[in-house]
């Protein structure tokens, strides 16, 4: 009888420890998971980033309220003396309206994102922002820097 007892008794203990450890392992943890949260902004903030094509020079404006391109849409660009680039591929005033078409045909959208050196003349701006809209972009980005509150 009195083995008895103190098997139920050690059993009790058994049950109750395996009941604590039950509900201290229920549950997702948080911690790894916001880890690698940060790890996935941080690459797709670096990858929109320096996708834009760092090989064409341009000084870019900055503004407060800058936001990160997607990778998937049409970029042009304009250096400081005049070139257009379209994509990586450098366009004569000519035939831009021609291959904006293509482009947008080809992504499926009529978004299209301005990078313009600060530097550039007005006129140039406007030319190409109305060469776009004829060709049947309706949406256009301008492309500045962020700029910090402190400046």
């Amino acid at each position: 009888m009195i083995a008895i007892s103190k098997e139920l008794k050690l059993h009790e203990r058994l049950q109750m420890q395996l009941n604590r450890r039950l509900k201290e392992d229920e549950g997702l943890l948080l911690t790894p998971l916001i880890d690698i949260i940060f790890l996935v902004v941080i690459f797709f903030m670096l990858n929109t980033t320096l996708s834009m094509n760092p090989a064409i020079k341009v000084d870019l404006p900055t503004a407060y309220t800058s936001q990160a391109a997607l990778e998937d849409e049409i970029v042009v660009t304009l250096n400081r003396s005049g070139e257009i680039y379209l994509g990586k591929e450098l366009v004569s005033l000519d035939r831009f309206p021609l291959e904006l078409k293509k482009e947008m045909v080809r992504l499926h959208h009529k978004r299209m994102i301005l990078r313009a050196d600060e530097y550039l003349a007005y006129r140039n701006l406007v030319e190409i922002m109305d060469l776009a809209r004829l060709s049947g972009v309706e949406s256009i980005s301008l492309v500045t820097l962020k700029k910090s509150l402190a400046e």
